[in-house]
């Protein structure tokens, strides 16, 4: 039986030729066999013919990487970037913007379906208005050979003389950092971000984000932040978990009661904010466990109405949630903005909220990332509060 089964898997990954009919969410142009199983083709289009080696078999998909392109589709675009299929930070440099931003919008739609939500018909789109050199901050590697990023799942490292998705501020840095470089040792990263006085600071050998969590793309953060504030009613008390440096919050001390922004990591001065802005250092569940309100004397004033807004890591609420929303309940939480950077944690999120009583009443889907499939989400959930 094991020979068998090994002759079996050889011959799953064999090669094939197959016409892309369709751009998966994942990132990946999708094909089918003669048997009719999909194949997921990264940096393949919809209307190539591709000849393809087949990497990993399924009984109902396969995944493949391209040999040649036979006959390229009438829809690819060339790429501004020499490194792109190379380097793994780019999907779709060959994919025209309004294709990858209608695709965007049907893998959100796809994926809520999926988790059984159903979602108000009008949504808020915000299409990305700059489609190259948007990039804030980026994660640069390097060793012997040069500085570069990695490649596609893989630790090796592509040198890059400059990078199409990042700010122009950051590339002109990158000649002075390859002379700084040489002083580093044999491997090394280093995160370069730019900053409104037009400077870029350097951050090396440190975990990722250790100088700060700050959204990638300014724009499309500030359409976001607009969208939370259009949102949020005025003299409203906000808790802000996982709240960062205030990046959704700070934006509303002068129009809200009071917020409390909880973190692990916040700044470590915050002298120009107002007293009804106050940053926590913690563990969102550490401080829900503590702070939420034990006694009805201690319950939140009633007259004051509570929201939330929560931007949890890519992963979602995941396990926490139930205990999240029984301590929400404590607060007399009517409303939740939820953001997600990963769409299938977020639409399983906002299914089991449904499940608990809420109800999802917006929904808005932003694109910080053109010529990646990655996309950013935000659902307006509210519930009764009983009196």
């Amino acid at each position: 039986m094991k020979k068998r089964k090994h002759k079996q898997n050889l011959h799953n990954l064999r090669s094939l030729t197959i016409e892309i009919t369709d751009l998966s969410r994942s990132g990946a142009g999708v094909g089918h066999d003669e048997n009719g199983r999909a194949i997921f083709v990264p940096f393949s289009a919809p209307g190539d013919t591709v000849e393809v080696k087949l990497t990993k078999a399924k009984a109902k998909f396969a995944e493949a990487s391209i040999i040649k392109v036979i006959r390229p589709s009438s829809q690819r675009v060339k790429p501004h970037c020499t490194a792109f299929t190379a380097c793994g930070g780019c999907q779709w440099q060959h994919i025209p913007y309004e294709l990858q931003w209608q695709t965007k919008l049907k893998g959100v739609q796809d994926s809520l379906q999926l988790n059984k939500v159903i979602a108000p018909e009008n949504w808020d789109t915000f299409p990305a208005g700059h489609l190259w050199h948007y990039r804030n901050r980026v994660q640069l590697r390097g060793d012997e050979t040069g500085i570069g990023f990695f490649a596609p799942q893989s630790n090796t490292l592509v040198p890059v003389e400059s990078c199409e998705i990042a700010d122009q501020l950051i590339n002109t840095a990158l000649p002075e950092l390859r002379i700084e470089a040489k002083n580093k040792g044999k491997k090394f990263k280093v995160e370069l971000s730019t900053e409104p006085n037009g400077n870029v600071t350097k951050t090396w050998n440190q975990q990722h984000g250790a100088a700060g969590f700050r959204q990638v793309n300014d724009k499309q953060n500030n359409n976001l932040r607009d969208w939370v504030q259009n949102n949020v009613e005025k003299d409203v008390a906000i808790l802000d978990l996982f709240g960062g440096s205030g990046n959704l919050s700070k934006a509303l001390v002068h129009t809200t009661s009071q917020i409390h922004c909880i973190d692990v990591n916040v700044p470590e001065a915050a002298d120009d904010l107002p007293e009804n802005f106050q940053f926590h250092q913690s563990s969102v569940m550490d401080w829900l466990k503590i702070s939420v309100p034990k006694t009805p004397d201690e319950e939140p004033n009633q007259a004051v109405k509570w929201i939330a807004i929560i931007d949890p890591p890519r992963g979602g609420l995941a396990g926490d949630l139930t205990d999240t929303l029984k301590y929400l309940k404590k607060w007399k939480i009517s409303e939740i903005i939820l953001v997600g950077c990963k769409t299938d944690p977020w639409s399983r999120d906002i299914a089991r909220m449904l499940e608990q009583g809420w109800k999802l009443s917006k929904v808005a889907v932003f694109d910080f990332f053109p010529q990646t499939y990655h996309v950013e989400t935000v659902a307006l959930l509210t519930r009764q509060i009983k009196k």
